[in-house]
């Protein structure tokens, strides 16, 4: 065998079959006990050739069957694995030894190895013969993950919370990653599309595709240049970014419900088609981020939705008429908070606040065009807008108190039956109600205090505050 290494290597006439090689002849011809043998006895040399002239044939279980000590140092070795980890750039031979690598440790059921070794290729740079792409980097990720997973992981890794670690760097990396496919996606359906910024639609995808971004890249780069407001919130309520006074979340919702009425607009629609446009901007986006105070500031995006249905923001040059009549703003504001009536009705308790208790609550610097909230005919749909939230809440306590008990009686279903709304107490229905009874009494209240300014629709008003009232005694009572 040694002989036969040693022979000078077949020429390959062109257009003819490659002849195999002397040496190769001589691997494919050694039985697995002369390979062993030789790998026992420590001709490194020859057990070097064996493996690389069965990785050139393509027998991948047969290598992964000799013995493991040695087949290991040389699948790290050719593979660059440290190299990989440290960042550095592989070729299409390295990547090749590193993939099968982890293959081994898998094999041998050393998780956390494999898990490491997966990684290593998902996160590896692409030297310019071996490009991936990043459905390749995902599978690799998720069979990291895997791996990471598995029951022997933490025992190989041992203890102090290292493969707990690890699980939790790859379940973030694949959430970063997902962000990037769905960027380079939307880039190359752009440029596919055509227009003006095609080529360059283009090139950011394929900048996207040549290798892994940090998220602050893509937010930065690619994100937010390009409008993508959505993106750039889940971006904010992925990474838990948290600035003073949480200007940056709310002016990447104003520019997502903007955009949205203004597209509807361009399209022939009118200042209805333009209200229930960013209505369902924001129950599309809002499940995707409730509950989140980083990236969903839900008090401004009811206000920022109701002054549109005034006519005072966002390209709406009238009151939308009928628009209180139909809840479009109130049941945007349920389904994007998941149906919670307790956070929507925070919202519009902040938003009909005077501003004294909002001073006195620390919240005034958060609601912007607050002066406007003064205004009778704003206060008016606010109400409006509350009392839709309000029945909400009612149907679901009873509905909760209508459903069956799912376990024992007693205290412990208190809060089940009181519908979960831990605002106003864990306690029996009845207490809930009676808390919310006396909310509706204090908007009944505020309702008939608008009759005292004259530009209010009086008649409006005190109609309102009558539903209020039915409402509260039929919680009190």
């Amino acid at each position: 065998a040694a002989a036969a290494a040693a022979a000078p290597q077949a020429r390959q006439t062109p257009g003819l079959p490659i002849a195999p090689s002397p040496s190769i002849a001589a691997v494919a011809a050694a039985t697995p006990a002369e390979v062993a043998g030789a790998t026992a006895a420590g001709d490194g040399a020859f057990i070097r050739r064996v493996y690389a002239e069965l990785i050139a044939l393509g027998r991948d279980e047969d290598l992964l069957e000799l013995p493991a000590g040695p087949l290991e140092q040389h699948l790290a070795e050719r593979g660059a694995f440290k190299t990989a980890r440290q960042g550095g750039a592989l070729t299409r031979d390295e990547s090749r030894h590193l993939e099968l690598l982890a293959r081994l440790y898998a094999r041998r059921e050393r998780h956390g190895l494999a898990a490491q070794v997966f990684f290593a290729l998902a996160e590896r740079v692409a030297a310019a013969d071996c490009a991936v792409s990043l459905d390749e980097r995902a599978a690799l990720l998720d069979l990291a993950l895997r791996h990471a997973k598995s029951p022997g992981a933490r025992a190989e890794l041992g203890e102090g919370g290292a493969a707990e670690s690890q699980v939790e760097t790859l379940e973030g990396k694949i959430k970063v990653l997902e962000f990037q496919r769905r960027l380079h996606a939307t880039f190359t359906e752009r440029a596919r599309r055509g227009g003006a910024d095609a080529d360059r639609d283009a090139q950011l995808a394929a900048e996207l595709e040549r290798e892994l971004r940090p998220l602050s890249d893509m937010y930065n780069d690619f994100a937010k240049p390009s409008d993508m407001h959505d993106v750039c919130l889940e971006m904010l309520h992925f990474s838990r970014y948290r600035d003073g006074d949480g200007a940056v979340a709310r002016g990447l919702w104003d520019a997502l419900l903007s955009s949205a009425a203004s597209s509807a607009a361009s399209s022939g629609g009118d200042d209805r088609a333009a209200l229930f446009a960013a209505c369902n901007a924001a129950r599309a986006l809002g499940p995707r981020l409730f509950p989140s105070d980083v990236a969903f500031p839900v008090a401004h995006v009811a206000l920022k939705l109701e002054l549109m249905a005034g006519g005072l923001w966002g390209g709406v040059v009238a009151a939308v008429a009928g628009s209180e009549d139909v809840g479009a703003v109130a049941d945007a504001m349920l389904a994007a908070t998941c149906d919670s009536p307790e956070a929507a009705h925070a919202a519009y308790d902040s938003l009909l606040a005077t501003p004294a208790s909002r001073a006195q609550q620390g919240r005034g610097g958060a609601l912007v065009q607050s002066e406007q909230l003064q205004t009778p005919a704003l206060r008016l749909r606010l109400l409006r807008s509350a009392l839709r939230v309000l029945r909400r809440w009612d149907e679901k306590i009873r509905s909760s108190s209508d459903a069956p008990a799912l376990g024992g009686g007693g205290a412990g279903n208190g809060a089940a039956n009181g519908g979960g709304f831990g605002a106003f107490g864990a306690g029996q229905g009845a207490h809930v109600r009676a808390a919310l009874g006396d909310v509706c009494v204090g908007y009944a209240g505020e309702a008939r205090r608008l009759l005292q300014v004259p530009t209010s629709a009086q008649g409006a008003a005190e109609a309102l505050a009558e539903e209020f009232d039915a409402l509260g005694k039929r919680l009190i009572g």
